[in-house]
């Protein structure tokens, strides 16, 4: 992660108006992407009580209510949501029970599965795992589109610092959070054996 590029030299009024404008025009990719982090998080800390809540979803007698058909033609049961359109799904094969993210697109009506296989478990690492470099590329795609949106507003302006200050706005939310949360489990978990 990098440092504040404004924290040696504060920003001028131009890159503060350039700031601000980023920040409004690109609001919403600045709330998806926490929102999309914190799950996976929370996936990641309650993997194993998923994991039990999608077997035990499996073992229930299945409904056509929830039964949903895949890009590749395959029928799905849904077990456990995940978070936004994204569930666990189980089907009966020959051989035992299979799992698999699912991602249901609602403008279209598609349904895609992200990844599969026989344990509930390694289907959710497999998943969460997956996320993350795609978190990253989102920054990186997002950062981009920063940077073009202030080029075309500020031509001929450098505008390198408020497009990093702009990503590090949020990255650093996430870095105080995390740190905060850490200390704060230090404090807590001095004498009681942790």
């Amino acid at each position: 992660m990098t440092d504040n590029p404004f924290t040696n030299r504060g920003p001028t009024e131009l890159e503060d108006k350039a700031h601000a404008e980023a920040v409004r025009h690109f609001a919403e990719h600045l709330k998806q992407f926490p929102v999309s982090r914190d799950a996976i998080k929370h996936i990641e800390r309650g993997l194993a009580q998923t994991a039990l809540a999608v077997n035990m979803a499996a073992s229930r007698p299945t409904t056509q209510g929830n039964a949903i058909l895949t890009d590749d033609s395959a029928q799905w049961h849904k077990g456990v949501d995940l978070f936004d359109s994204i569930f666990v799904c189980h089907r009966a094969t020959a051989t035992g029970p299979e799992y698999a993210v699912v991602e249901h697109f609602p403008a279209n009506g598609r349904n895609e599965v992200w990844n599969s296989g026989r344990n509930a478990v390694e289907v959710l690492k497999t998943f969460t795992q997956d996320q993350r470099p795609a978190l990253q590329v989102w920054t990186e795609d997002v950062t981009a589109q920063v940077k073009e949106f202030l080029a075309e507003k500020y031509p001929g302006q450098d505008m390198s610092r408020v497009a990093d200050a702009f990503i590090h706005k949020f990255t650093q939310a996430v870095s105080q959070k995390r740190t905060l949360s850490h200390d704060h489990q230090q404090k807590h978990g001095r004498g009681i054996g942790i």
